[in-house]
């Protein structure tokens, strides 16, 4: 079946031994390119940034932009008249009244916060009953989003809907179970800074690009006043004539049974990428000694080296995915549920509390695990690279000037070098969500250096 909407430049589908269709790039997209730029459906706020953003553009209230309460429910907030009439139009004006009795119902206090706002989100495309009239036989994000596979639990109906009888785009539930069945499967997390704030529909992202562990390109969300979100796919490294693109549905760092589970139950499949296929030829992995053993000091040690050299401050990233396939097998247990989400909490409360030595190798062990879970030039790789970064210039800061001058000189270095890793990666990846962030930290921390 075609697309309902036009292709972006320089992809085409193509057939699939396992998914409905491959997308494929006509010509090579250089790395940090923008493949496609896509409108979204619908978004909705996650319950934490409600009343901080504009519920229809998004734009966080600043100095510059005052956001103002919608008047009849005093629960959605718009940063001008353009945004509160585009809402009005499309779907306020049938959630408006019911919108308070519904979020205080115990059917919606019950549902966990993600769920809260899917609720609110599948509510909304009910209710926008013009434009699925207007388009459910012609081309556009509505038909396309018609034209998605159901999901794996589209029988069950199981969010509530913030709508008062009668309120639905036909005498029946026929097109609301139509929506609910490609709902679930087809929502995106949106992120400003790799930080998750609302969800949102995306049609012709999903009916395009497959999921992979391994991929060679993603999703980011580009926020302008009084403009509906838009996603843009970028590509992560140089993606070559006929080669597949593919986005992660999740996060690739996620233990492969928590991952292979979590794409079964929410989009009917098990994923065979390398680093699947590798994880299963490895697991069950072996648990990680005890944290503050000399064992697992000797595992960390040989991770760092493995994924970033010897010396720290001339370490380098690996530039092609895989770099998991040649791992030695000491140092597998890393692949254990447990290892990360430990090894993340040292590094968050001794980066905050100190001892600042503790998280500077605490980062570094993680920042060696990143990069080889992740594909070259993940974004979250540069994110870690730069808090990596302040947290060494926080051993700078506080050491005072007793430190040694050979000691303060190599603590710099290794602050440039992993700000080196960080502007490169999110140089790479782009702009996006709201404004500043950290290519505007990176800065300010160069800054600091020189003039240390």
């Amino acid at each position: 079946m075609a697309v309902s909407e036009a292709l972006p430049p320089r992809v085409r589908l193509e057939p699939h031994l396992t998914a409905r269709n491959a997308a494929v790039s006509t010509s090579p997209f250089p790395s940090g390119s923008v493949i496609a730029t896509i409108p979204g459906l619908a978004t909705c706020l996650l319950p934490s940034d409600k009343g901080k953003r504009c519920d229809a553009c998004h734009i966080l209230q600043s100095d510059a932009v005052t956001l103002k309460r919608c008047s009849g429910c005093a629960s959605f907030w718009y940063c001008g008249t353009l945004c509160q009439t585009r809402a009005w139009k499309a779907h306020h004006k049938k959630l408006c009244k019911n919108f308070n009795t519904f979020t205080t119902s115990t059917e919606y206090q019950v549902l966990t916060p993600h769920d809260q706002v899917d609720a609110l989100l599948l509510s909304q495309m009910i209710a926008d009953s013009a434009s699925w009239r207007a388009e459910q036989s012609s081309s556009g994000p509505h038909a396309t989003f018609l034209d998605l596979l159901k999901g794996p639990r589209a029988d069950v109906f199981e969010l509530p809907l913030c709508l008062p009888k009668g309120a639905l785009p036909s005498e029946s539930l026929t097109l609301a179970q139509e929506l609910y069945g490609r709902f679930g499967n087809n929502n995106f997390a949106l992120h400003s800074h790799l930080n998750a704030y609302a969800h949102g529909v995306f049609p012709l992202a999903s009916r395009l690009f497959n999921h992979s562990c391994v991929p060679n390109a993603a999703c980011k969300y580009i926020l302008r006043p009084s403009e509906s979100v838009a996603m843009q796919v970028v590509a992560l490294r140089d993606i070559a004539e006929g080669e597949e693109i593919t986005i992660p549905y999740l996060d690739p760092a996620l233990p492969y049974q928590t991952r292979q589970e979590a794409l079964q139950v929410n989009y009917g499949f098990g994923c065979e990428c390398r680093l699947c296929r590798f994880q299963s030829r490895v697991r069950p992995a072996e648990a990680p000694p005890e944290r503050g053993t000399d064992a697992l000091r000797d595992i960390e040690t040989s991770l760092r080296a493995f994924a970033l050299g010897a010396d720290a401050q001339s370490m380098r990233v690996p530039t092609a995915p895989g770099t998991f396939e040649s791992m030695p097998a000491m140092l597998h247990p890393v692949f254990h549920e447990t290892y990360l989400p430990a090894l993340s909490e040292v590094f968050s409360k001794t980066s905050h509390e100190g001892p600042y030595v503790d998280a500077v190798e605490a980062g570094l062990t993680l920042l060696a695990l990143y990069v080889v879970v992740y594909p070259p030039q993940y974004p979250q790789i540069g994110m870690h690279a730069l808090e990596l970064s302040k947290t060494i210039w926080n051993v700078i800061c506080t050491a005072g000037p007793d430190v040694p001058a050979r000691e303060s000189e190599v603590l710099e270095a290794q602050t440039k070098r992993f700000l080196e890793i960080a502007a490169s990666v999110l140089q790479n990846f782009g702009p996006e969500g709201d404004e500043g962030g950290p290519l505007e930290e990176i800065q300010m921390l160069r800054d600091a250096l020189t003039s240390q």
